[in-house]
């Protein structure tokens, strides 16, 4: 979406949230929560409301690099976007920061819809992606994206994410990469700043036990990417994280002691290198192109998501 206004995905991958309970047995409150005060059963808004919990589930999500992480505000989306395209055909030179999932769809976008423009990838790994993966599944889109003329750099990091416009960049062994445009593409961080220390670990994420609920207090339970969880942090695993947190918020309104434990989830994982170009894993088995897009096609799963929110 941020390469291309080509399919205008901004026009169906974003979805309000009025319809999410359309048979009228919940609602919808949007603000920006500042603080959760577990003694006093409260969330804290920002413009100073206070909102009581008998059960509170926390589902906040990661935090991303400015390009990836959206305006709040609906209406300064359409201007976030244009920034980054008219950023990203302008640009001679791309360096992408991270070799990860991302970076990797990035890198193949960029050279899908510009392929003059010079681009290349800073991984701190010695492959592509990270070690859940099997090795030839790694080495293959390191084939694929060098084969449209991405250049790989491994085993290095950029330490200082320079702002405004740049002529080049130095990574920490001491390579000077001349580009014009730098792209962050090193994963979110938790979306967690807003909660006490007592809730997180050392890397802020929500300490958690295996009922999901939050190692602190019987009351609250946590799900989605802020868990301190062994996994990948991907949104199929939501699915299985909300069977767990469902069955066990019952169990606590109704007096019960919750018995639902998460035991983990499968690693699946779809990455395209540019149009129809995928590679997927899943049970430690890679496939093709043909898999992988049986399964993400060419919709890119957004029908499927826009179903979540009960929109067509």
């Amino acid at each position: 979406m941020l390469t291309t206004s080509t399919d205008e995905l901004e026009k169906t991958a974003l979805v309000p949230l009025d319809k999410l309970f359309p048979n009228g047995v919940g609602s919808v409150k949007q603000g920006k929560v500042v603080g959760v005060e577990a003694d006093k059963k409260e969330v804290v808004l920002a413009d100073g409301e206070r909102v009581a919990y008998d059960v509170l589930v926390l589902g906040t999500g990661s935090i991303w690099p400015e390009e990836f992480n959206f305006p709040e505000e609906p209406d300064r989306i359409p201007d976030h976007l244009a920034h980054w395209r008219g950023q990203i055909k302008e640009a001679k030179s791309v360096t992408i920061v991270g070799g990860g999932a991302v970076g990797v769809e990035f890198a193949g976008e960029i050279k899908e819809f510009y392929p003059k423009t010079k681009v290349t990838i800073v991984h701190g790994q010695e492959a592509l992606l990270n070690s859940t993966y099997p090795t030839k599944f790694r080495k293959a889109f390191e084939s694929r994206l060098t084969a449209k003329g991405v250049e790989i750099i491994y085993n290095d990091l950029v330490e200082d994410i320079p702002s405004g416009s740049v002529t080049s960049i130095t990574t920490k062994k001491g390579k000077t990469i001349e580009t014009d445009l730098i792209i962050p593409a090193f994963g979110g961080k938790p979306n967690t700043s807003f909660l006490p220390a007592d809730f997180l670990n050392q890397a802020n994420y929500v300490k958690v036990r295996p009922t999901l609920q939050t190692a602190a207090h019987d009351d609250i339970f946590a799900a989605g990417d802020i868990i301190d969880w062994a996994e990948q942090k991907q949104a199929a695993k939501n699915a299985a994280h909300a069977a767990v947190v469902a069955k066990n918020v019952k169990a606590v309104l109704e007096g019960r002691k919750p018995t639902a434990v998460y035991k983990g989830s499968y690693e699946l994982i779809l990455v395209t290198t540019g149009g129809a170009a995928y590679f997927g894993v899943l049970w430690g088995l890679v496939f093709g192109d043909w898999f992988a897009r049986m399964l993400k096609s060419k919709d890119l799963m957004v029908p499927m998501s826009r179903g979540f929110y009960n929109y067509k």
